[in-house]
């Protein structure tokens, strides 16, 4: 049965999410209606977003449709139409050839000097075709190849852009460290400016690739008191959700949340709030949470 209220939205450039009523557990078949009517059956990864009573999740076609894939393949189809086209326009234009070789002038008051002048226009008409489709044909085909490479591309609509993007940035990470140490050579006054740049962009790259596509870590941890964990809260923002709070004694409480963030990523946020020991020394993914106090 399709979820025909299920529909899509954009989130970023080059990524749609699924925009869904309901709320959809990671690896559910669903369906999503184009806004021409279509339906297309995806699988649902993580929930992004939450606004106006709607779900938005990251998803992939079960089919494995590649856009880009599928407009380069559309544009071949077009190339080979208009270059078909004028091959036959060309071969219509060859009418009359062998008359025409001769350089038979038009005889001015003749009984065939319209016919002559009806097959030189039919000719040139024809030739004009053969030329259009011609510069037709090769436009479709420049564009078919800049899709075929762009189908080769990794975006953040690629689950695979995760383990991408973090390789991108370990070689960003070693460019700018060589820069300012001088390992490297600057070009110019601006590479190493240039160089952080890139680094803080394929970080936030990074950071969307794992709300789209990052299975989210559970962890759990200890602190004294409420005030300790919104300290928490306040620190590491939108990067942590679902808290959940359990008393386990004044003043102590459990703490739990999720995150894709990594551990040494939470224990360097942890590490910017004050008094933060207790919390440092038991945060554990869930499934290896104690509650003891452990050496960081």
């Amino acid at each position: 049965m399709s979820d025909s209220a299920n529909t899509y939205a954009k989130y970023c450039p080059n990524v749609w999410v699924a925009k869904c009523p309901e709320k959809h557990e990671r690896g559910e078949i669903i369906y999503l209606t184009t806004k021409y009517g279509k339906e297309n059956e995806v699988t649902v990864f993580n929930l992004v977003f939450q606004k106006d009573g709607f779900f938005y999740y990251s998803f992939v076609r079960t089919d494995g449709f590649n856009y880009a894939e599928h407009r380069a393949a559309r544009l071949m189809g077009y190339a080979s139409t208009a270059e078909a086209k004028s091959d036959k326009a060309w071969e219509a234009s060859n009418e009359g050839k062998e008359f025409l070789s001769l350089g038979e002038p038009i005889k001015i008051g003749h009984h065939s000097e319209r016919r002559h002048r009806a097959l030189i226009e039919r000719n040139r008409t024809r030739m004009d075709k053969a030329m259009a489709e011609k510069k037709k044909a090769e436009e479709y085909q420049h564009r078919a190849d800049f899709w075929a490479r762009k189908a080769k591309d990794i975006t953040l609509a690629n689950p695979e852009s995760l383990d991408y993007y973090e390789h991108l940035l370990e070689k960003a990470k070693a460019r700018h460290e060589g820069l300012k140490n001088g390992t490297i050579e600057r070009s110019h006054s601006y590479s190493l400016t240039y160089a952080k740049k890139e680094v803080n962009e394929i970080e936030k790259k990074i950071k969307t690739a794992r709300l789209l596509w990052a299975i989210p870590i559970e962890y759990k941890f200890r602190a004294e008191g409420a005030p300790d964990i919104e300290s928490f809260q306040k620190a590491i923002g939108k990067e942590a959700f679902d808290f959940k709070i359990e008393p386990i004694g004044l003043p102590d409480v459990e703490a739990s949340f999720k995150s894709y963030m990594t551990l040494p990523q939470i224990i360097e946020v942890m590490e910017c709030i004050p008094d933060s020991h207790v919390m440092m020394e038991t945060i554990l993914p869930a499934e290896e949470y104690t509650g003891e106090r452990i050496l960081v």
